[in-house]
């Protein structure tokens, strides 16, 4: 096989791979952010549902950075951010529309979809803000260790940005909604579940080779 082929088959295994992230980092954040509707409990503490899932998004992050480097990072983000604005937009307009009164009651329509616009803003600016500094420190061990220790990458990465990511989304999308006391339960339950996801699937990395700085 020729230099040029294997080039091309390379080339179009990255794209796969940089297409297969790109659309599950986008999924996991509109199904994360629909789970955040709802407040459920874990044992004896409260957590959003969404955090069940939003763990996730930061293996696909990683995975991102690793195949496509910090710009396709961020437009994968900005993407995120637009559709997530889009499917609540259109949730929010279908509201202005009367209920047809023989469909029977509506109400709950409204009242369990519209507060996610809150969500998707706290999404946002939760998602940037960590993004930034889950970026600096990945750079940082990275430049410092080379092609080894990935894992520490991953780990060093996460353990300064979901605390950061956590904070501000609940803030944006939960403060006055809630009393402190189970804003202060989702905090801890979200970074117990964002920390046991995070470890179980760091390792998942592993799995695409670095591609880009």
């Amino acid at each position: 096989m020729s230099n040029a082929a294997i080039l091309t088959q390379e080339q179009d295994r990255r794209q796969r791979q940089t297409l297969i992230a790109s659309i599950l980092y986008i999924a996991l954040i509109i199904y994360a952010n629909l789970g955040s509707l709802r407040v459920i409990t874990i044992g004896t503490l409260a957590v959003d549902g969404g955090a069940l899932l939003y763990p996730f998004t930061f293996t696909m992050r990683d995975v991102l950075h690793k195949k496509a480097g910090q710009s396709i990072t961020q437009l994968v983000i900005l993407l995120s951010a637009v559709v997530n604005l889009a499917l609540f937009a259109f949730v929010w307009l279908v509201t202005l529309f009367p209920a047809d009164p023989s469909a029977g009651d509506q109400s709950a329509y409204a009242q369990v979809l519209n507060p996610g616009f809150r969500l998707v803003i706290g999404s946002i600016a939760a998602a940037t803000l960590a993004e930034w500094i889950d970026t600096k420190i990945y750079a940082k061990v990275r430049r410092h260790f080379g092609e080894k220790k990935q894992w520490l990458r991953v780990l060093a990465s996460n353990a300064i940005s979901i605390p950061i990511d956590t904070l501000v989304f609940l803030a944006i999308a939960f403060y006055g909604r809630y009393d402190m006391s189970v804003l202060i339960s989702m905090f801890w339950m979200n970074l117990l579940i964002k920390y046991f996801v995070s470890t179980l699937s760091f390792g998942s990395v592993y799995l695409v080779k670095d591609d880009r700085d």
